[in-house]
This record gives C-alpha cells, sequence and structure tokens, in this order.
C-alpha cells in the first residue's frame, strides 16, 4: 500500500519573528531625544521662573521692611519748636503733622530718601500727630504729647462754676471746651479776652478747653477738675391768695440742712436737718411785710441762698 506524504511548504515571503530593522532603532532614540531636551528646557524654565519670583519676593518684603523713619527732637536754639527728620530708603512722598484734631499740615517730600522740618509747639497741652508715605505707599506714624505754660486760666467760683479766663495778643475767633470725652461746645469770641463761665460737674472730671485765633493759631488747656454740686433752691406760692411760701430745695448729691430767716430776725432762725436729694415745706404768711432768708447745705459742704420779701 502506498503511503502518500504531504508537506505545507513555507511562503517564501514571510519574515522571521523576533527581530527589528535598523530604521525603527533610529527612529525611537530620535522620539526620545527630543523628549529629554523639551523635559531639560521645561526645568530650567522652571526653575529661572521660581528664581524670579524669589528674588522678587525677597526684594518685596524688604522693601516692606523699610518703611519711613520718624524722628522728632527738641530744637538747640528755639525752645517751644521740635525738629522733625525723616528718613527713608525708598523715598518720601509726603509728610502730614497735625496738633490735636486741628487743621492738618502736607508738606511734600519729593521721593527724597531724607526730610526735615520746624515745628512749633503751641502753648498748653497738646499732641503732635505725624504721618509719613512713602513712594510705595507705605506709611509711618508719630504721636506725642508736648506741655508748655498755658494763658489759658481755669478757676473755680463760689458759685460752683469754671470760669475760663485768656488774653492773646491776636484777636480770639473761637473757643471749644468738653467734659472728658463729651461732645465739644464751641463758643463765639471775636475779642482778644476771654472771660466766660461754665457750669462744672459732680466728681473728678477732665477739663479741655482750645482757644483759636484768627490765625488758626491753638493754644489748649487740659485740666483735671474736682467737681462739686451747688443746691438749688425755688420759692413760690401755695396759691393764687398767697397764704404762704413754697419752699423746695433739691441736691444733685444729698441733702445736708436747710435753714430759715424770718423777718431779719435772729429769733426767728430754724434748722432741720435733711437727707435725699429734695426737700419742700410752707411757711405762713402774716399780714404786712414777710421777709424770708432760706439757707441749705449740701453734703459736699457747699451753700446756696436765698432772700425774698412780700407785703400782704
Amino acid at each position: 500500500m502506498n503511503q502518500i506524504l504531504a508537506t505545507n511548504p513555507e511562503p517564501k515571503n514571510k519574515k522571521k519573528s523576533g527581530v527589528s530593522a535598523p530604521t525603527d532603532v533610529t527612529k525611537i532614540v530620535k522620539v526620545f531625544a527630543i523628549i529629554m531636551l523639551l523635559f531639560g528646557i521645561f526645568v530650567i524654565a522652571t526653575s529661572s521662573y521660581s528664581l524670579y519670583l524669589g528674588e522678587k519676593e525677597s526684594k518685596n518684603q524688604e522693601q516692606l521692611m523699610n518703611k519711613p523713619v520718624i524722628s522728632v527732637e527738641n530744637a538747640s536754639d528755639e525752645e517751644n519748636t521740635v525738629l522733625l527728620k525723616v528718613t527713608s530708603n525708598i523715598g518720601i512722598q509726603q509728610v502730614v503733622y497735625q496738633w490735636n484734631d486741628g487743621r492738618t499740615n502736607t508738606l511734600v517730600g519729593d521721593g527724597k530718601q531724607y526730610f526735615e522740618q520746624r515745628i512749633r509747639i503751641p502753648n498748653g497741652t497738646n499732641v503732635l500727630n505725624i504721618t509719613v508715605t512713602d513712594t510705595l505707599g507705605q506709611e509711618s506714624t508719630y504721636s506725642k504729647k508736648y506741655e508748655l505754660n498755658s494763658n489759658i486760666n481755669l478757676e473755680a467760683t463760689d458759685e460752683g462754676k469754671i470760669k475760663i479766663t485768656y488774653e492773646g495778643d491776636k484777636q480770639i475767633e473761637y473757643m471749644t471746651y468738653r467734659w472728658d470725652d463729651q461732645e465739644e461746645i464751641s463758643v463765639d469770641v471775636n475779642d482778644v479776652r476771654i472771660d466766660y463761665e461754665i457750669d462744672t460737674l459732680r466728681g473728678n472730671h477732665t477739663l479741655t478747653v482750645i482757644v483759636v485765633d484768627v490765625d488758626n493759631n491753638t493754644e489748649t488747656k487740659v485740666q483735671e477738675i474736682s467737681g462739686v454740686s451747688i443746691p438749688g433752691i425755688e420759692i413760690t406760692f401755695n396759691n393764687e391768695e398767697r397764704t404762704a411760701y413754697v419752699v423746695k430745695v433739691t441736691d444733685d448729691v444729698e441733702l445736708k440742712e436747710v435753714i430759715i430767716t424770718l423777718d431779719e430776725d435772729e429769733n426767728k432762725r430754724y434748722g432741720q436737718k435733711l437727707s435725699g436729694k429734695e426737700f419742700q415745706f410752707e411757711i405762713q404768711l402774716k399780714e404786712g411785710d414777710n421777709k424770708m432768708k432760706v439757707e441749705v447745705y449740701n453734703s459736699d459742704g457747699q451753700k446756696a441762698e436765698q432772700m425774698v420779701k412780700y407785703t400782704k
């Protein structure tokens, strides 16, 4: 029996597996080289930008730390003058100063690194406020209280008021005063002298008086005032027929005693101890003259007195 062996011949054009052509390797190397080049450029650019940002931030921080420096010292040749000195590594744009809350004075720095200005100290107690701005907009501030003898005189009167007196070389435009941090009260003067009385306050308070002349020069005085309460007396009639005096005495703190003297006769002098802040009583009237003197004392030892006369 004949056996037939059948075979499948290998195709002539089939390539061998596992072998790359030289041209493919060259392409891969070129692509890798390009990628490495781009990566290197990116790393260099990123590092340079970071270095730039770091230097810029460092420069900004250095500039922020170099704010203007303010120095104020007494002038050696004038007792009532201070010498303002300002230095800046960046450049000074402007200098603004004022006494208390008064008019501001603005001086141009012209971008210079050094600035100097003489400032006159007004009489009395005053606060000098200074603000310096450099060319970058950075600000430095200064504030200090200065005291010189003031021509403003404050004196307590027997009526429990404060008398304000002042005499200047120029015409005074107006005066202001305030107790502690209360609202300021303005008084027109238009004279070279001030002679003005104000009500005092009970207890310890700070009185601030400011005098302003026609040239806007100011003089300030700040003084601690120990105020006392003055009793009040009110005398009326009981009705239309006026058959009796009605006497009402009051005090902001405490009443202590009231004394009545009738017809200027010491034998008709009557006193009564009191307490509280208000007391009222009547004194009957007779035919003819009715003279009466009322004296009242409070716990501060202050006295008020009033006299009346009525003919019935």
